[in-house]
């Protein structure tokens, strides 16, 4: 397998860069959404990466994509418009790009590109998160139009979203599963206040609740009661995409650790060179360069337009783990500093936590391995 990286790539990296770092790390843009932020990021071309370019994309390669997503969470402290704009890219404008008709492409893709319209992926229940099979989300068919009535919960980007990926059983065969676009003006689409959260402040996330609303026919990826190889499709590319910023920001964490552990004296001796915090440091290296090494690799397959379901699971996890302990050791070298607001150490702790949760919590991600790994060995 290949990761020889172009130059075009590395320079297009350098660009992310620049702009993540000079354009979205304002304070006063930390704990809010920001629509003045989100249409730089369009204007840029970051929503366009993998679209096709007949709808005003890019069709950059997902391996591409993968090391600007990287780069912008190394550049960005801004995880919560991150996180928003891969929520937007990932499981909702790319699933169009992938399994939408040419007609559902014609109608949203360029207005998803360009910034005019805002997507998410409602799938997590108030009473099913991980267990997703258990959802009470239900559709019908209804003369021209399917019928949609549930309430989803969790939902990011669900108070600014202007098109909603839902996820909701067939009435006729609760068996079966259909993905349906619903914009938030179809009569009986409710979206509840953004509810608060102890990190991420600035993707905001609510209820949404679809009360009988109406849904054009057109409006469906793939077929009517095909949606639970598309759903899987789905989470496969959210547990890649939607951590690869974080794989960005260990690495500006531990890049901060060895400047300060590099200049912090104690009893005479520079704090990096005591064993106790050089060998944090070391783990973080280690965490960081497996984590490429897997985002990569399942990049590179997705290219080749091969599943990576399992691969996914496992990178899921060991991010988000290694995201959380590398932030909790940031606060450990950085001592008092570390626990105080200025220096932020904190504030990427309380964004990194939810990535263990998200997605697929740890432990399903850990079921789903065993799982696979049983199948195939026994």
């Amino acid at each position: 397998m290949d990761f020889s990286i172009t130059r075009e790539q590395k320079e297009f990296v350098e660009e992310v860069k620049r702009f993540g770092s000079t354009i979205l790390n304002n304070k006063e843009d930390l704990d809010k959404f920001s629509y003045d932020l989100w249409m730089k990021i369009a204007d840029f071309g970051l929503l366009s990466l993998v679209t096709e370019e007949k709808y005003g994309g890019l069709g950059e390669s997902y391996l591409t994509a993968a090391m600007c997503i990287e780069a912008l969470g190394y550049a960005s402290r801004n995880n919560g418009l991150v996180f928003a704009i891969n929520n937007h890219i990932w499981v909702a404008q790319n699933l169009i790009n992938i399994y939408g008709s040419d007609i559902l492409k014609e109608k949203y893709l360029e207005d998803m590109g360009s910034g005019k319209k805002i997507g998410c992926f409602a799938l997590t229940e108030p009473d099913s998160g991980s267990d997703a099979l258990s959802m009470a989300s239900k559709v019908h068919e209804e003369n021209d139009c399917y019928i949609l009535t549930g309430t989803k919960m969790f939902i990011s980007n669900g108070p600014i979203a202007d098109i909603f990926m839902v996820v909701a059983r067939n009435q006729e065969d609760p068996r079966k599963f259909s993905i349906l676009v619903v914009e938030k003006d179809f009569i009986g689409v409710k979206t509840g206040n953004d509810i608060k959260k102890m990190g991420l402040n600035s993707c905001p996330t609510s209820e949404v609740v679809f009360d009988n609303v109406s849904i054009p026919k057109e409006n469906i990826l793939g077929t009517y009661g095909s949606g639970e190889p598309i759903m899987n499709a789905i989470l496969e590319w959210e547990r890649c995409y939607e951590f690869a910023p974080h794989v960005g920001a260990m690495q500006r964490i531990m890049e901060e650790c060895c400047k300060y552990a590099s200049s912090r004296e104690q009893a005479g001796k520079k704090i990096i060179e005591y064993q106790a915090i050089s060998h944090k440091i070391a783990d973080m290296k280690v965490a960081v360069e497996m984590s490429k090494l897997m985002l990569y690799k399942i990049a590179s397959l997705k290219d080749q337009r091969k599943n990576a379901f399992l691969e996914a699971a496992i990178f899921k996890l060991y991010v988000s783990e290694n995201y959380v302990k590398i932030c909790q050791d940031a606060i450990q070298i950085f001592g008092g500093y570390g626990y105080c607001e200025e220096y932020m150490i904190e504030r990427e702790l309380r964004d990194a936590i939810g990535s263990t949760i998200y997605s697929g919590t740890s432990e399903i991600q850990r079921n789903i391995i065993c799982n696979m790994v049983n199948a195939l060995i026994v």
